[in-house]
């Protein structure tokens, strides 16, 4: 009857050729994982850096139907101011100048916040994003003086299709723009209450940062036409 033997398994290999032990089994050595499950050392500013494409497809797919809402506008004003009947044109307040002034320099002041959020100047990015917001406010402070004179001169809305206009579209934008304005005042909360203080934290500010800038700079470009054809359509 055979008894149990304790063998040793023996790995012969040629006396030219070096030894190199399998410690990885068949598929080799095991890759070296992040701990922390970010992968290697560059996932982890690749991850910081790239923006949320879903975040910004949706922006996109939001912004068509405002620029539609803000063309066909136009084109029923340009019809109706083709019949003349009671067509007086308005002047455009002078304070619109300054509410044009005001939404570049939030645009550009918030480009300021976002290049200190990517080198993770988290002070600078804070007081950038907050003179983002009092730019934004005094934009909508000037036009609504911009439209409380136009009231004083009697330019009213029933009165006068091209008096229509100028309400609508200065109305119209100015509720889009509280959109962008309460994202920077979440993004100031965050800031305030250390939100972002975590990897997480900060990779979420990262995203809002992109789809709201995305956002803003559409409101400001889109206000610069729609000043010019106020402008020059008379």
């Amino acid at each position: 009857m055979p008894s149990a033997l304790n063998t040793e398994t023996v790995l012969i290999h040629a006396p030219d050729e070096p030894f190199e032990p399998n410690t990885g089994g068949p598929q080799g050595p095991p890759e070296d994982i992040d701990p922390g499950g970010r992968g290697d050392g560059g996932g982890d500013d690749d991850a910081r850096r790239k923006p949320n494409n879903m975040g910004l497809f949706g922006m996109r797919i939001a912004l068509i139907p405002i620029t539609v809402l803000f063309i066909a506008t136009g084109i029923v004003f340009f019809q109706r101011s083709r019949i003349g009947f009671n067509w007086q044109a308005v002047p455009v307040p002078n304070l619109l100048w300054l509410s044009t002034a005001l939404i570049l320099s939030s645009s550009w002041t918030l480009e300021r916040a976002r290049r200190s959020l990517r080198q993770d100047l988290y002070a600078g990015y804070s007081r950038w994003l907050f003179r983002t917001l009092s730019l934004g406010l005094g934009f909508l402070f000037s036009q609504a003086l911009g439209l409380q004179r136009l009231f004083a001169h009697g330019f009213f809305m029933r009165s006068n299709p091209h008096g229509s206009l100028v309400y609508v579209v200065t109305v119209s934008h100015a509720l889009h723009l509280l959109g962008g304005l309460i994202a920077f005042g979440y993004l100031l909360l965050r800031a305030g209450l250390h939100w972002d203080d975590s990897y997480s934290g900060r990779a979420r500010t990262r995203r809002i940062v992109v789809v709201t800038a995305l956002y803003w700079h559409f409101l400001s470009v889109l206000w610069v036409c729609l000043f010019l054809c106020l402008l020059l359509w008379q």
